[in-house]
This record gives structure tokens, C-alpha cells and sequence, in this order.
């Protein structure tokens, strides 16, 4: 049986303009994503990595080409429908953590689920489960102010858990982290590949260059994959 298709990239270019010049970001990406694969978008500063995530997450809309997630072309849709996709299909990890410092732990977590419609019960329930598997539940009074790098990190994993999500984007994950702390993290991503996720990593970190559990590196050069 063939896996399903989780992430389809079709003929997508993506141009900023800045005044009368164009700048081409993205040039003609094809890809693939098949459930549970892990995939590492290998590439210095600049080679479009975080551009294509913000595709695939429908953060941004592509020049040209199209995104599907899971069968629905995220790129096609309005912010509004893209945002309610994106809100059940996707979870996002970003390189600054985008926490609100002035609220604790578990009211970052919660923040997604607002708009959900689901009871506070399930809400709360939800809000255990991502915070158990991130191993953040001990701090999940903490302001997220007073919480250290690798903290934040677990916080932000949690957050992109709740609402139980298929896939997760993580822009350069471990920019902002030590070595012992981005080790924990790639644990972290190993126990989301062993859970099914389907993860997409945009990094030019050397630690994942031989990853404990099977990845695929896909590079990226001057805005292609090569």
C-alpha cells in the first residue's frame, strides 16, 4: 500500500519585489512528504529554507505553483481558510520560540485551542497530554519569561502538539539552543517520528546530519533543491 501523500509541492517559485527589482527566493520546487517521513531542508542562510516552510504552511502565498496538505492546496485558499487548515493540520516550531513571556506555560499551550469549540475539560485534557510528552508539565505554571532556552523550546514543542497535528514545521530549531539542549530536542523529534508525525526541519545545523532514527536531507542551493 502506497503511503499517503501528506505535503505536495508543485513547479513553486516564490519573487519578492523591492522597489522596480525582483528578487527570485524560490525557483521551480517540487517535493513530496509522505506521512511519517521526516524530511531536513539542508541549506545556508539565504537558500530559501524558511521561505518554503512558510509555504507549506500557508503563512505565504507562492508566485507561482501550488501547496497541497494532505489533498487541500493550502497556497489556493484564503487567509481565513488557510488559517483554519493550518490551526488543524500543522504545527509550527519556530527558531525564537514566539512565546508570550508575560503568560505561563500552560496558557501558551492553551492559546491554540481557543477558537476549537472544544470544552474546558478537553481543552485542559489536551493541554496535560502535549505538556507530558514535551516534559514541560512540572513548569507549566512558570511565566514563560523565567523559563531557560531549552524550557522555552519544550514549551513551544507542546504548543505545536496540542491540537494534535500531523505534521510539524520546525524553522531552524536549535539556533537559539546549546548543544545539550538541541540534543534534547532531536530526541524529542525521534519520539514524534516513533508517534507518526510527519515532520519537515529547516536547518544548516551539523546535528542533523546523522540523525538516530531515518530521515531524508533534502538541500537546498540559492533557492532550488539540488
Amino acid at each position: 500500500m502506497i503511503d499517503k501523500i501528506m505535503i505536495q509541492i508543485e513547479n513553486l517559485y516564490r519573487t519578492f519585489h523591492h522597489g522596480s527589482n525582483k528578487v527570485p527566493v524560490l525557483k521551480d520546487i517540487n517535493l513530496i512528504v509522505h506521512r511519517g517521513e521526516c524530511i531536513i531542508l539542508k541549506g545556508v542562510s539565504g537558500s530559501g529554507k524558511t521561505t518554503l516552510l512558510s509555504l507549506i504552511a500557508g503563512l505565504d502565498k507562492p508566485s507561482a505553483g501550488k501547496v497541497l496538505i494532505e489533498g487541500e492546496p493550502i497556497s489556493k485558499l484564503p487567509d481565513l481558510f488557510a488559517s483554519e487548515l493550518r490551526a488543524k493540520k500543522i504545527g509550527m516550531i519556530f527558531q525564537h520560540f514566539n512565546l508570550f513571556e508575560h503568560l505561563s506555560v500552560n496558557e501558551n499551550v492553551t492559546i491554540p485551542l481557543i477558537p476549537s469549540g472544544l470544552t474546558m475539560k478537553d481543552i485542559h485534557q489536551k493541554v496535560n497530554d502535549a505538556l507530558t510528552v514535551a516534559n514541560i508539565i512540572h513548569k507549566q505554571d512558570i511565566l514563560a519569561s523565567r523559563l531557560s532556552g531549552g524550557e522555552k523550546q519544550r514549551t513551544a514543542i507542546a504548543r505545536a502538539l496540542v491540537a494534535d497535528p500531523n505534521i510539524i514545521l520546525c524553522d531552524e530549531p536549535t539556533a537559539n539552543l546549546d548543544r545539550d539542549n538541541s540534543l534534547l530536542f532531536i530526541d524529542m523529534l525521534e519520539k514524534l517520528h516513533r508517534m507518526g508525525k510527519t515532520i519537515v526541519i529547516a536547518t544548516h545545523d551539523p546535528l542533523f546530519d546523522n540523525l538516530a532514527f531515518e530521515s531524508m536531507t533534502v538541500p537546498m542551493v540559492d533557492g532550488k533543491i539540488v
